[in-house]
């Protein structure tokens, strides 16, 4: 059957929280606090809940912030690929769902009231699904990753006091949202939630500026393709096939080296994922460069050596680029020529 209770929950941001790796490494969300007293301004106290930032969360108290709703947005999935699909368009004003939800009353609407303005990722034209990048949630680097990508629109809502509205099925308690993304092409487990034009997400309104920001969010597991009837899936490719794995700076990083005699690199994942180093190449200032053996790969949050005697490093110091199969640069250190004399030991980079 469908998600329950679909709706769309039209309130004013005011306060928002993300787990990090350290807090919930297993199913960590982003929660969004709201209301939907429009011209009145909630009595509340952020305070309510302490955080233990970069320490393993002992907290056992509710989530929740009295005198206000939540919205718990997921920023990991519990899939065995973790990394979720992400999507913004910030030209949705052209898109005529918003004439529909500009109209609405703040608070709960159920999907009986809105039939005309729910959401469906396949059938909306909500945002082109080519532009989607697979994230995952949280590692070091900059935008690289959930957090880095999603804090700063909830904040921009909350800063410049926008009107939101935020898609998903309302808590039995009533007291909040869940399940804003994509709710269609599940795996097995989660079939009995799919279901067509029952989609999360979040749709921000600038009052100010007139403008119309689509947040859109979908697990890298769920199909692309999906039935009229029940959003099943109907074949087997999924968001995480469908888009290309993205490399950014820093998702690998260039850990180690020794540059005299048993010339070597120690390169370090970066990602919660695995990574196929086939076709990597290492280069020096000088142009020249060395591929990296096909069977090359990195488990994620893993290290790994790999000799490159054919690879010129000078004394005098020298850059080293590792750059992907596509020839875009992933990451890129250099040393001087102090180091660059050190007999046998090691050069280790900060990052």
């Amino acid at each position: 059957m469908p998600v329950e209770d679909y709706g769309v929950w039209k309130a004013l941001p005011v306060h928002y929280e993300v787990e990090d790796r350290y807090e919930d490494p297993k199913s960590p969300h982003l929660s969004l606090y709201y209301h939907d007293n429009y011209g009145t301004e909630p009595q509340f106290d952020v305070r309510y809940r302490q955080k233990h930032i970069h320490k393993p969360s002992k907290r056992k108290s509710p989530q929740d912030i009295p005198g206000l709703f939540r919205a718990a947005i997921n920023i990991k999935s519990t899939d065995r690929d973790s990394r979720l699909a992400y999507w913004v368009n910030y030209t949705l004003g052209d898109h005529p769902i918003v004439q529909n939800l500009a109209n609405l009353d703040f608070g709960f609407h159920d999907i009986h009231k809105v039939k005309d303005s729910c959401l469906d990722y396949i059938r909306s034209d909500l945002f082109d699904t080519k532009k989607g990048r697979l994230l995952p949630h949280d590692i070091d680097g900059p935008n690289n990753d959930m957090i880095d990508v999603l804090v700063p629109e909830i904040k921009k809502s909350i800063d410049e006091q926008a009107e939101i509205y935020i898609f998903g099925s309302r808590f039995n308690s009533r007291d909040g949202i869940h399940d804003v993304h994509m709710n269609q092409g599940n795996i097995e487990k989660f079939r009995r939630d799919d279901g067509t034009f029952q989609d999360g997400g979040l749709l921000i309104h600038y009052k100010e500026t007139g403008q119309w920001t689509g947040v859109f969010l979908a697990f890298a597991s769920q199909a692309i393709h999906t039935d009229d009837k029940d959003g099943h899936a109907i074949s087997c490719l999924t968001w995480g096939k469908f888009l290309p794995t993205e490399f950014v700076e820093n998702s690998v990083a260039i850990k180690e080296a020794v540059v005299k005699k048993q010339k070597s690199v120690t390169l370090t994942n970066l990602t919660n994922r695995r990574v196929s180093l086939a076709s990597w190449k290492l280069h020096n200032s000088a142009g020249q460069a060395q591929e990296l053996p096909a069977s090359a790969v990195l488990n994620p949050m893993s290290s790994g050596g790999f000799e490159v005697s054919n690879l010129h490093f000078s004394n005098n110091g020298d850059i080293i680029t590792l750059v992907n199969e596509e020839g875009l640069k992933v990451d890129g250190v250099s040393y001087n020529s102090q180091q660059g004399n050190m007999e046998g030991r090691p050069i280790v980079f900060a990052h």
